[in-house]
């Protein structure tokens, strides 16, 4: 997402003499490159490529709070070697910076990045974690644009913190947002994702395992989703694999003004062999039964939903819609199509709220119609159709994407659910 330095600045290695001890400065095709040891000489180097761009190296061992401010246009990247970890960040009033291969973990306080008024950063291959201590680390994105989170690992982000916490927070005031290919799993007391943004949020090839209550009173810790949103246009929920959750709403949660999120081929699993005994109740939830504004132009195509089990309330659904439907237009209201959707046993919940019920294949409970199938969808192991499956063939066109979780095209008639059918040999 990043400009590659200009040719122009290869030359420029006379940051060497103004780091004293910063070890070596070699000029790239990217800028120049800084290794440094300590907060001071971090905190230089990123003075003094404000204007060139270039690439500080952190060797190993703990670093304080970085600072990044206001820079010129060209590319700056942070990286870390093995072992190098960090207590927190602030990037403000900041443009095209990349932070990565790094540790976030809390020492005495909580360690928290925080992007605010910034725009093209990306932070990739981190380990965010507050294992073992009694705070928190996390990512607040506040306030920015283009804002990427890649290929990096979220677990046990506050267990034992006394305040609410998130793995990763979105304030109302970001857009253009995307978070992809990580893992999230682990997290005591938290959301793997929180908040609102402003437009186009993008979740996408994630894995989210294992969001579990916490020992400090029902209040903080049984609340426990994989991702809430609360407010946002164009959202794009794609290709995730969601994992259980206990003592929350849903492993996808969207309320108040959500509008035009797109849910597809993703993966809901209500099982894990490391919750043995346990099964997730319910998958999705659009729209709260507190809230007066619901989410408006939700599209749910070609997802595997296996999640499904009877709440204590009675509820028995993989999707949950508020009863507020029924004061708005039809036509913005939810779609529903091409789904395998584990249980549909209280039905009026969906049928009667969605907008369009069509080409979904319900295991257990009952259709919206009489045209709905139900009954077993023969899937294998990681939720795919196996040969028999009326899963095969048996979608509908208009609302199928052009491919599957995998990258596989849907020619002709598309499959239901997240996965085509791929004949064996």
């Amino acid at each position: 997402m990043f400009l590659r330095g200009v040719g122009a600045f290869v030359a420029v290695v006379a940051v060497a003499a103004l780091l004293p001890g910063a070890g070596a400065v070699a000029a790239t095709s990217r800028g120049p490159t800084v290794v440094v040891r300590t907060d001071a000489q971090l905190a230089a180097a990123v003075r003094r490529l404000a204007v060139s761009g270039g690439t500080i190296v952190l060797r190993r061992g703990r670093y304080g709070h970085l600072v990044v401010g206001p820079r010129g246009w060209r590319p700056l990247h942070i990286v870390g070697r093995p072992g190098a970890s960090v207590g927190g960040a602030r990037l403000e009033g900041t443009q095209r910076v990349s932070l990565g291969r790094v540790t976030l973990s809390p020492s005495r306080a909580d360690a928290e990045i925080e992007i605010w008024r910034s725009r093209h950063v990306e932070l990739h291959d981190l380990v965010v974690s507050a294992a073992h201590s009694g705070h928190s680390a996390s990512i607040l994105v506040a306030d920015g644009r283009h804002v990427a989170i890649r290929r990096s690992t979220f677990s046990h982000c506050g267990d034992h913190d006394p305040e609410f916490v998130n793995c990763i927070t979105l304030y109302r005031w970001t857009h253009d947002v995307r978070i992809e290919a990580n893992r999230f799993h682990d997290c005591f007391g938290c959301d793997f994702v929180n908040g609102r943004f402003g437009s186009d949020l993008t979740i996408r090839d994630n894995r989210f395992d294992r969001a579990l209550p916490c020992h400090m009173g029902a209040y903080r810790c049984r609340h426990n989703d994989l991702v809430q949103l609360f407010g946002g246009k164009r959202l794009h929920v794609v290709r995730n694999h969601f994992g259980v959750y206990r003592e929350g709403g849903a492993q996808l949660y969207l309320t108040n003004d959500v509008d035009y999120a797109t849910i597809v081929n993703n993966v809901f699993v209500g099982r894990d062999a490391r919750v043995p005994g346990y099964r997730a109740r319910v998958a999705m939830v659009v729209g709260s039964q507190r809230s007066q504004r619901m989410p408006l132009h939700a599209r749910i195509v070609n997802n595997t939903i296996l999640t499904g089990h009877r709440r204590r309330d009675g509820y028995a659904g993989s999707i949950r819609m508020s009863s507020r439907y029924g004061a708005v237009p039809r036509w913005q209201r939810p779609i529903v199509a091409n789904n395998v959707i584990g249980l549909l046993e209280t039905a009026g919940r969906v049928c009667g709220f969605a907008q369009r019920f069509v080409g979904n294949l319900v295991i257990e409970g009952r259709g919206c119609s009489v045209d709905d199938l139900v009954g077993p969808v023969y899937l294998d192991g990681r939720g795919r159709p196996t040969d028999g499956s009326p899963a095969i063939d048996g979608g509908n066109r208009h609302f199928a994407p052009a491919t599957d979780a995998t990258g596989r095209r849907r020619d002709g008639w598309p499959d239901v659910g997240a996965f085509e059918y791929v004949q064996p040999g």
